[in-house]
């Protein structure tokens, strides 16, 4: 085994050695046997340097080309100053990246063929991409297939595509790679994307006007407002045509008076934080709704009437920064969230249940379990505390009946919960009522013909991440078990529909695109449809009767 000493002078040797054949370059009694030149600049080398670093030198010298019994060698492709840098590259293994030369660094590290230059400049790359040049960097990655560039600006481009469109490269795009850029746009950006499909149309009308209705066509019309779809309806490139016309008419019906046919909408979740997306089961179709204001995982939702609220959350499943902000949409207008009061104490994984025009917040995680409640007067808009509960929970249930809310499960920073109770709303106060048969957090609940419905969950002690459901008659003050689910999962979302329960996503070694349903006649659950994205830590409502 090699001591520290005997590395150290195998790592000096390597040096010194490097040093000396770069200094050979331009002794005077030089032992280099080639010249390179470009533009008339010459430059001595040894060939058998260039061939252990550069594929491209070591094809020149070992097949049957004119330049093996050369003696000079010109290279037309790269001028005497980059060629000078890629040499000291060649014999020291430093260059200087910049954003200046990287593009021309990438280009020289791609004609001589060093892959170690090039993957130096793809990383460089990585590091400077931004909304100006994506586009520009995009197509340096797709031409010499840098698959980690090409990764960080398609992201970019997601991200930031409203910068992206009024970039003057944006114009220059081709038809294919338009259908492609617009294809990875997030929600909410309609409007500068609108704007950047005449922009390119413009650049060469004549060509690209009759490509125009198909860019027009990808468009969701239905986030725009009412006033700029008046501005989309002047523009010639739209009114000249027959179904982009008819398409901006559907949009402002829908808009103007919306049939809402859709029977469920997610809200938030893992790695999609802001998005709103409701579904229809029977069609088996979505619709984005405006983005939250806020990004929510773990959050709570109630619906009342027209309106949807959202409330607290957090950034991420670590609940390290629970939010106390909550929002409204108004499903019959569809055109932005709004901002209500916050909550008086900011919490993540907390439950609620509307009652009389309160909305009822039970629990929930802020740096620890909470116990304390509060509810939001929807007449008067505030948030008033009202008595805590009996025990700290977070990743609880949380449903209305009869009068009472019955808060199901959780988790109290130590352990997973069994423990169950209920609040009277008119005589104000907590009673114990039986525990569940398991313990369980992160679980999802529904109220279904007076019963309370314990869904799946997490037994944190034991690590298991749960399938069985178990049913509360308030009657009968006991929890009995019934069907399992197909898959076991927690931080799911469950609400009813028709008589049966829904439960969404969740998490089971996996995020779970799939949703499950109840029915209560035959005591079964069966697949119902997958989502198009994982839904974990979202939270839904149902959208029946709107």
């Amino acid at each position: 085994m090699e001591n520290i000493n005997d590395v150290n002078v195998v790592l000096k040797h390597r040096d010194w050695l490097g040093q000396l054949l770069n200094d050979d370059r331009t002794a005077n009694e030089s032992t280099c046997d080639l010249v390179l030149e470009s533009e008339g600049k010459q430059f001595k080398v040894h060939k058998s340097v260039l061939m252990l670093v550069s594929n491209y030198f070591r094809k020149m010298f070992t097949i049957e080309m004119m330049e093996k019994y050369s003696g000079i060698v010109n290279i037309e492709g790269i001028p005497p100053d980059r060629l000078e840098n890629l040499i000291e590259f060649i014999y020291s293994g430093k260059i200087k990246i910049t954003e200046e030369n990287m593009l021309d660094v990438l280009d020289d590290a791609e004609y001589t063929e060093i892959e170690v230059l090039k993957a130096r400049c793809a990383s460089f790359i990585c590091l400077v991409i931004s909304a100006e040049n994506c586009l520009k960097l995009g197509a340096f990655a797709q031409r010499y297939n840098l698959n980690e560039v090409k990764v960080k600006t398609n992201q970019c481009i997601e991200d930031h595509m409203s910068a992206v469109v009024q970039h003057d490269d944006f114009a220059k795009l081709k038809f294919c790679e338009m259908s492609t850029l617009l294809e990875k746009r997030k929600t909410n950006c309609e409007e500068a994307v609108f704007k950047g499909i005449v922009k390119w149309v413009n650049h060469d009308p004549l060509e690209r006007g009759k490509l125009f209705e198909e860019l027009f066509l990808k468009l969701d019309l239905t986030q725009l407002s009412v006033e700029f779809l008046a501005q989309v309806r002047s523009e010639n490139l739209v009114n000249k045509r027959l179904a982009c016309s008819n398409m901006l008419v559907d949009a402002l019906f829908e808009i103007s008076c919306p049939s809402f046919s859709y029977d469920f909408l997610s809200i938030g979740g893992e790695k999609m934080e802001t998005q709103c997306i409701a579904y229809n089961v029977k069609e088996q179709t979505t619709k984005s709704l405006p983005n939250l204001k806020t990004g929510r995982f773990g959050a709570t939702s109630v619906k009342v009437g027209d309106e949807v609220f959202v409330i607290g959350g957090a950034n991420d499943q670590s609940c390290e920064n629970p939010q106390q902000s909550c929002e409204m949409l108004n499903l019959t207008k569809q055109t932005k969230w709004k901002a209500i009061p916050d909550l008086l104490e900011a919490r993540g994984y907390c439950g609620s249940a509307y009652f009389e025009e309160h909305i009822f917040v039970t629990g929930g995680y802020n740096a620890g379990a909470l116990k304390s409640c509060e509810k939001f007067d929807i007449y008067n808009n505030k948030w008033i505390g009202f008595n805590n509960m009996m025990h700290e929970r977070f990743g609880h249930g949380t449903e209305v009946n009869n009068g009472f809310i019955y808060c199901v499960g959780g988790h109290n920073c130590e352990e997973s919960l069994s423990l169950c109770e209920r609040y009277d709303i008119r005589a104000e106060k907590w009673d114990v009522i039986a525990p569940l048969n398991e313990e369980r957090c992160y679980i999802a609940t529904a109220l279904l013909d007076g019963a309370i419905y314990a869904i799946g969950g997490l037994d944190s002690d034991m690590g298991k991440v749960l399938s069985t459901v178990e049913r509360f008659q308030p009657g009968e003050n006991k929890w009995e078990y019934v069907a399992p689910l197909k898959t076991a999962r927690f931080l799911s979302s469950a609400c009813v529909l028709d008589n049966k329960i829904y439960v969404f996503g969740g998490y089971s070694a996996e995020t779970l695109k799939s949703v499950e349903v109840y029915d209560p006649t035959v005591n079964s659950w069966s697949f119902a449809f997958e989502t198009e994205r994982p839904l974990y830590g979202a939270t839904v409502v149902a959208l029946k009767n709107v």
